[in-house]
């Protein structure tokens, strides 16, 4: 069987240095001092598929990286430029399927499956390895990890093919805090339970008012002493606002004794600001997708966490999101820690409210 692997090289660049994305953005986000993330989440995806079928790639960070130099258990079948762009991801699928490829595995974002879709369709059926900034596209793997046993279950004819949507948002309108997500098609997916993750969904309910009330009453209290490090979304956004400050919606923000210290913050700004004292991480689920690591904040990085300590993170969730939630996932990039953050954990649901859910790490 051919296997096709293409990679993004400049996907999640964007995430830890606070831009929300890379697309246009590239350079701005390594002028930051942004880490290239998707080769080394290729590599561990992609690690023993040689053994099961043949391989064929681009040249150097578009796939041959990713791959063991030493075993050269595949065949490069497309040469981008230096400077690579979505074009380079299109041509490199128009080859995939010209050279009959089975199964196609990308590692980007959103935009990345997005140029993939665009060419294959449903004509194979193709795999994301999650390495975007956000990912709302249930094409996804929940983690590299989790792509690597996907892959290898469906080369031994052990994994079910069925349909994921591909969707992705105006990044342009995410800087600004607005969430603007389309659909743009459905592709064929590799499936199995648990591994692969669902699309995000926004939830309303005529109760969720009342208990994010509940929930910014209890903990606007607490936080009026010491140091917090507020994930997005509109849970927290609405705590934060009882308290009288201004929430980046879709950002990370920095609370020291109930004051505002820094707004939109990048991983930098939070290791700096780690000078001794407690220091607590609050965060929210994306909803139906359930990360609360890994996912839209990779300013709060493995490095941030362990820091802090695994034991200083508050989660928050309406009860209707947790019951439309069938489990938290994390994806850190760290194995160790992923591990360590899994397990049942208590989530606040209002005012001394709580639930268990099991967090799931691998």
């Amino acid at each position: 069987m051919k296997i096709g692997v293409v990679v993004n090289p400049i996907a999640g660049m964007g995430g830890a240095v606070g831009l929300k994305g890379t697309d246009g953005v590239a350079e701005e986000a390594a002028r930051r001092g942004a880490r290239q993330i998707s080769i080394p989440r290729a590599r561990e995806a992609l690690a023993g598929i040689e053994k099961y079928g043949e391989v064929i790639t681009c040249s150097s960070s578009m796939g041959e990286d990713c791959l063991d130099a030493g075993e050269r258990n595949f065949e490069i079948v497309y040469e981008p430029a230096d400077r690579t762009t979505s074009e380079d991801t299109k041509e490199a699928c128009r080859e995939f399927l010209r050279k009959n490829a089975k199964l196609i595995i990308f590692c980007g974002g959103d935009g990345t499956a997005r140029d993939v879709l665009s060419v294959v369709g449903k004509k194979v059926p193709i795999l994301g390895v999650p390495a975007g900034v956000k990912m709302h596209s249930s094409v996804f793997s929940i983690s590299p990890r989790a792509a690597n046993r996907v892959i290898l279950d469906f080369l031994e004819g052990n994994a079910s093919v069925v349909d994921a949507e591909v969707m992705d948002v105006d990044e342009d309108a995410f800087r600004r805090g607005e969430i603007k997500i389309r659909h743009y098609g459905d592709a064929s997916i590799p499936y199995k339970k648990i591994l692969m993750q669902q699309g995000k969904h926004l939830f309303y309910s005529p109760d969720e008012k009342i208990y994010k009330d509940a929930m910014a009453s209890f903990l606007s209290l607490v936080m009026r002493k010491g140091t917090y490090i507020v994930g997005g979304g509109s849970t927290t956004g609405h705590i934060v606002n009882s308290m009288g400050m201004e929430k980046t919606l879709l950002g990370v923000d920095i609370i020291k004794d109930g004051e505002l210290f820094v707004k939109d913050a990048c991983e930098s700004d939070i290791l700096e600001s780690l000078n001794g004292g407690t220091t607590r991480i609050m965060v929210s689920p994306m909803g139906r997708q359930g990360f609360i690591f890994g996912r839209g904040n990779q300013q709060i990085s493995s490095e941030v966490i362990k820091r802090v300590g695994t034991e200083n993170i508050i989660l928050v969730a309406t009860p209707y999101k947790l019951s439309q939630t069938p489990h938290l996932f994390v994806d850190t990039g760290d194995a160790k820690l992923d591990k360590k953050l899994s397990g049942w954990k208590s989530v606040i649901t209002g005012f001394g409210l709580a639930e268990r859910k099991k967090v799931i790490g691998m």
